[in-house]
C-alpha cells in the first residue's frame, strides 16, 4: 500500500520549523535594533517639543518590513503550511534595510530636559558676559532686537538641539520684551527674553527651557524666575571687549 501524498502547500514539519527559527531570528534582530528609534519616536510624538537627534527612518522601515514578514510567517505556521516566499523576502529585505539604516549612524540621542536647561543657562551666560562688556565699554547696550540677535548668533547654540513637530530643529532666538515680567506668546524653548531699560544702562535676560515637553521660563532652586542681569557701573574699570566664538 502506498502512502498518501503530502498535502499541497505543505512541507515536512521539521523543515517548516527550521525555516521559521532561522527567519524569526532575522526578524527579531531587526526589530530589536530599531527599538531605541521607536522609543524615541513615540516619546517625541507625545509632546510639543523634544530633544535629541531624529530616529533613523531606513532602520524603522526595515523593522516594519521584518515585523510584517514575521507575522505572515506565524500565520502560515499556525495553519500548518509552508512559509510564503514573500514573507521570507520581507524579512530579508527588512534586515538589509536595517543594516543600511544603522550603518555609520548611532542610535538617536535623548538628552534629559535638565541637561538641556543647564546647557541653555551656560549659553545665556555667554551672551550676558558679552553684553556686560559692551555695557561697561559704551555705557549702554542696544535697545533694538537686531544687535541682540547678532550677539546670540555669535554665542553659538546651547549644544543640545530642541525640535518641534516633524523633528524640525527650533533655532535660538532673542525676543525683546516691554517689561521684565512680559512673556511673549507662544513661548518657544531655546528663546532668550531680553528686557533693556529705556536708557540702555541695564538689561535682564530670561531663558525659555523645557518642562515636560512644554516651554517654560527657567526658575532657580527657590522657584523664582532665573534672571541674568547687566548693569552699567561707572566705578568699575573699563571691561575688555570679549570676542564671542564664531
Amino acid at each position: 500500500m502506498t502512502g498518501r501524498p503530502a498535502a499541497s502547500g505543505r512541507s515536512p514539519a521539521a523543515l517548516r520549523w527550521l525555516h521559521a527559527l532561522v527567519f524569526f531570528g532575522f526578524a527579531a534582530g531587526t526589530v530589536a535594533a530599531a527599538l531605541p528609534d521607536w522609543r524615541h519616536l513615540l516619546s517625541a510624538l507625545r509632546v510639543p517639543y523634544h530633544l535629541g537627534t531624529p530616529p533613523r527612518p531606513v532602520l524603522l522601515l526595515g523593522s516594519v518590513l521584518a515585523g510584517a514578514g514575521g507575522a505572515w510567517l506565524v500565520w502560515a505556521l499556525a495553519r500548518g503550511r509552508s512559509a510564503p516566499l514573500m514573507a521570507s523576502w520581507l524579512i530579508l529585505g527588512g534586515g538589509v534595510s536595517a543594516v543600511l539604516g544603522a550603518a555609520g549612524s548611532p542610535p538617536p540621542e535623548s538628552p534629559s530636559e535638565s541637561a538641556f536647561n543647564v546647557a541653555l543657562i551656560q549659553w545665556g551666560q555667554r551672551v550676558q558676559v558679552a553684553m556686560v562688556g559692551e555695557l561697561q565699554t559704551r555705557g549702554e547696550v542696544p535697545t533694538g532686537e537686531a544687535p541682540w540677535r547678532a550677539a546670540l548668533e555669535r554665542a553659538g547654540t546651547a549644544r543640545i538641539p530642541v525640535r518641534g513637530p516633524g523633528f524640525r530643529q527650533v533655532p535660538p532666538q532673542a525676543l525683546r520684551t516691554a517689561s521684565p515680567e512680559e512673556k511673549p506668546e507662544p513661548l518657544v524653548p531655546g528663546a532668550l527674553l531680553v528686557y533693556v531699560s529705556p536708557d540702555g544702562a541695564a538689561f535682564e535676560l530670561r531663558l525659555v527651557g523645557l518642562q515636560g515637553g512644554q516651554p517654560a521660563v527657567l526658575r532657580d532652586d527657590t522657584g523664582a524666575i532665573l534672571v541674568l542681569r547687566g548693569l552699567y557701573n561707572p566705578d568699575l574699570p573699563e571691561a575688555p571687549r570679549i570676542q564671542l566664538p564664531e
